[in-house]
């Protein structure tokens, strides 16, 4: 589930109670973060299971409806231990201002998203390779499967705390299918993560998710965005030269200046991607099962590490948004 704005307070009083539990089942608690598509509330299973996030849509709109429908769509296909879980789905019922709109039931997340990790933490290399290896395999799975995410970004992934995988990629509501035409007036990507050919609106292609993916790696590794400055200003500059990678990140060098090629067809595809990360992340075989990532399976060991935003801040319950 993609991020915008602040934490939104606790609600003491929703509509969407009124009619009583989601589906029968899910008692909405506290609102988790609102975005521009959607609303996010942690959620109570009435039938013993774990907590969930429902996400519901924040208006009434063609568009925020098309988002969470197309999300539901795409996740439904989707099994990896880096790719968030979809758990249900439905119309909110009732009378209330939320009657009528769509919602989903995901997996609750625990941890924090890459964006506050870059904003409050100083992850290591070898985390972040850790990280790498696991997004790059999860994109490498939803790119066998013929689509693509199209909004990579910092806030669209979150550290899980969980042992299958020790990240996650969050809101499908612009993927789409490999090859598909621009959609007049929705909107694709983020300005600043966004490949030179995504910001021309190309067909949609495994390449831009690569390229936003180095971005985003780039950005973990120097606590600085590649392409600063205003929209314009950071699309200008991509279609003039490759992000600087400085030469101190040693062997991170050849996986950021390949995936970050402004070429697409210099780029690695995500699988190989995930091969190169995986010879970063320390006392790890790079043949070791699942560095594809298409198969879903990581080595017990590393996924079990914890990361350093749960260990930083260990009683802080992330709040899961919009």
């Amino acid at each position: 589930m993609s991020a915008t704005g602040t934490a939104a307070p606790a609600l003491t009083h929703s509509s969407l109670n009124a009619a009583g539990p989601l589906a029968g089942r899910y008692q909405l608690k506290e609102r988790l973060g609102r975005g521009a598509a959607a609303e996010v509330f942690r959620a109570v299973d009435l039938e013993g299971g774990p907590e969930v996030a429902v996400k519901i849509a924040a208006a009434s709109g063609r568009k925020q409806h098309q988002r969470i429908r197309n999300e539901a769509s795409v996740l439904a296909g989707l099994t990896h231990p880096s790719i968030v879980r979809l758990l249900g789905q439905g119309v909110v019922g009732g009378g209330g201002t939320h009657a009528g709109r769509p919602y989903l039931v995901e997996e609750l997340a625990l941890g924090a998203t890459l964006s506050e990790t870059i904003r409050l933490d100083s992850p290591t290399p070898a985390d972040v390779a850790l990280w790498a290896r696991g997004l790059f395999g999860a994109l490498a799975y939803l790119h066998s499967n013929g689509l693509v995410h199209r909004d990579i970004k910092p806030a669209n992934l979150m550290l899980s705390g969980l042992r299958r995988s020790p990240v996650r990629i969050i809101d499908f509501g612009i993927a789409t299918a490999t090859g598909s035409a621009p959609e007049p007036g929705i909107s694709s990507g983020t300005v600043h993560y966004m490949s030179p050919e995504q910001a021309s609106g190309g067909a949609a292609d495994p390449s831009w998710d690569v390229y936003a993916m180095g971005l985003v790696l780039l950005e973990l590794l120097t606590g600085s965005k590649a392409f600063p400055g205003t929209a314009i200003e950071s699309l200008v500059a991509r279609t003039l030269r490759s992000p600087d990678v400085p030469g101190h990140l040693g062997g991170w060098v050849p996986l950021l200046r390949s995936v970050t090629a402004m070429d697409p067809r210099e780029r690695p595809t995500a699988a190989d991607a995930a091969a190169m990360a995986a010879r970063l992340v320390p006392g790890v075989p790079s043949r070791s099962p699942g560095v594809q990532g298409v198969g879903g399976s990581l080595p017990g060991g590393i996924a079990a590490r914890p990361c350093p935003a749960l260990r930083a801040r260990p009683s802080r319950r992330h709040r899961q948004q919009a």
